[in-house]
């Protein structure tokens, strides 16, 4: 099924685009979308016992069904004949499908991750508390008079005498938010907090992918530049493309102790970018005032600035890293210091025995293995 409606969806917006579709969007939606059906198949086999695998698969196959709905209602809405009853149901499944998977997303996967299970019986009650706002907004969408969500279809099936029951379901979904959201992240920090080293390093993959998206989407809508809030936009895309993929590593465990490392090349980057981009913009303008007398243009000023903050990336690189490195991912600074350490010693070394003894401290200091030992090849033939 989440094969066919993946299909459906991708086909309807590939062949029949209307004039305000994006197909930068249609391709990136679609590439979502196949990240959820295919990570929750690969978890639903792989990890049985494991409720989240299911969740996201069956997640991914709502997105994909409810997107083609909406797709193909729209079409229909051009065409003469169609029901209004049909076209109003399709723009129902268009509003609750999308409402849905965000509900799973934030709030039901955040309460379960990564065992599968609730913290305890008495978060359950915070899951049925989203899944009541769920029910609640599909009849207040039922019942509710005038248009359908976004849609222009007018509710044929509403119900003029429950519009103040309308309006109490939506009112009482709005609370359910305000509760749900937080109550689902105050989960994660008890567990995380409860929680020995590995079940940590899950949550961090999680955690991650999670705050790069709620950060990206709000600054796409706040700030007021269409180039930057593109771009924040589509890195909000990107981390909810990676949200299931982080899931899928988390819950299988493969890889899972490079996040420590993603974490402080993510930070590194972007402190080195913004430490270069205001140093380019602060000589740019100084620049220009001291040159004011000498030319008439900006090229010198621009030309000049770019060569220093070229100059200055390699220094600000290895600062910057190694600041990041120290307080997110201390045991590969810790190894490297260690190996760079020894490597210092052993250039000056000539003792064999010596150089035998060091190494094997060093390797202890690193590692900790519980047993060591050290074979040396000798031309002599002897080991």
């Amino acid at each position: 099924m989440a094969g066919i409606t993946l299909g459906v969806f991708v086909i309807a917006n590939l062949a029949y685009p209307d004039a305000e579709s994006d197909a930068g969007f249609t391709v990136m939606f679609s590439a979502i979308i196949g990240a959820f059906v295919l990570v929750g198949a690969l978890l639903a086999s792989r990890v049985r016992r494991n409720r989240i695998g299911p969740i996201i698969l069956w997640t991914g196959a709502l997105l994909s069904s409810t997107v083609a709905a909406g797709t193909l209602g729209t079409l229909a809405a051009g065409r003469p004949g169609v029901p209004v009853e049909l076209l109003a149901a399709a723009a129902l499944l268009n509003e609750l499908g999308f409402v849905i998977p965000i509900v799973v997303i934030l709030i039901g996967i955040p309460l379960i991750f990564p065992n599968g299970t609730l913290l305890s019986a008495r978060w359950g009650t915070v899951a049925a508390l989203a899944a009541s706002a769920v029910v609640a907004l599909g009849l207040s969408s039922l019942l509710a008079p005038g248009p359908i969500g976004d849609s222009p279809v007018i509710n044929p099936f509403a119900v003029p005498e429950l519009a103040w029951f309308a309006d109490i379901l939506d009112r009482y979904v709005s609370v359910a938010a305000l509760i749900g959201f937080p109550a689902a992240l105050l989960s994660v920090g008890i567990r995380y907090r409860r929680a020995l080293e590995l079940e940590r390093q899950q949550l961090k993959w999680l955690i991650a992918t999670a705050l790069v998206a709620s950060v990206a989407f709000p600054v796409s809508i706040l700030i007021p530049s269409p180039v930057a809030a593109g771009i924040a936009f589509a890195v909000g895309l990107l981390a909810l493309f990676g949200l299931p993929i982080a899931i899928g590593i988390a819950v299988l465990r493969y890889r899972l102790y490079d996040i420590d490392r993603i974490i402080s090349r993510t930070i590194a980057w972007a402190l080195i970018s913004t430490v270069l981009l205001a140093a380019f913009a602060i000589l740019v303008v100084g620049l220009q005032a001291a040159l004011a007398g000498l030319t008439q243009g900006q090229t010198l000023a621009v030309a000049a600035s770019t060569l220093i903050a070229f100059s200055l990336f390699q220094p600000v690189r290895r600062r910057v890293q190694g600041v990041v490195d120290r307080r997110f991912d201390r045991a590969s600074y810790d190894a490297r210091r260690t190996a760079d350490a020894f490597a210092a010693r052993m250039r000056n070394q000539v003792d064999l025995d010596a150089l035998t003894s060091d190494l094997e401290l060093t390797v202890s200091g690193a590692i900790r293995p519980t047993t060591a030992a050290l074979w040396v090849h000798r031309r002599d033939g002897a080991g």
